[in-house]
């Protein structure tokens, strides 16, 4: 039987890691030289979650865009390459357009409503 070498990492608990070593002597988890990989694998599993992909398709399509860069300027605030203030005018504007979207699907549904209102009498 083939013996493969593990991990030379430890775990939180102070154990030794029993993951599959890769060249470098770590496994994926621990690899140094794969710590943007495992940081996009994050971000992807992220957004292929169920959660995310339900509340996903509670954001109108338009908006879908303007979500993503909100979330990646989160990031970019947790990791120091976005000012806070930056992200805040961020926040700010587009809480504006949602506003201005939701008036504007408010006035589509109340001009319905009149029209259907109309026809009616």
């Amino acid at each position: 039987m083939i013996e493969r070498n593990r991990c030379k990492s430890t775990t939180s608990t102070g154990n030794p890691c029993k993951g599959l070593a890769l060249r470098d002597g770590y496994c994926f988890s621990h690899s140094p030289s794969l710590e943007e990989k495992r940081d996009q694998a994050r971000s992807q599993g992220g957004k292929n979650s169920a959660k995310i992909a339900r509340l996903r398709s509670l954001v109108p399509p338009r908006l879908i865009e303007v979500y993503d860069k909100l979330e990646n300027a989160l990031g970019e605030v947790h990791q120091g390459k976005l000012n806070p203030g930056q992200a805040q005018a961020m926040a700010s504007i587009a809480r504006a357009m949602v506003a201005v979207l939701t008036a504007g699907e408010l006035e589509e549904r109340v001009r319905s409503l009149e029209d259907n209102s109309k026809e009616n009498r």
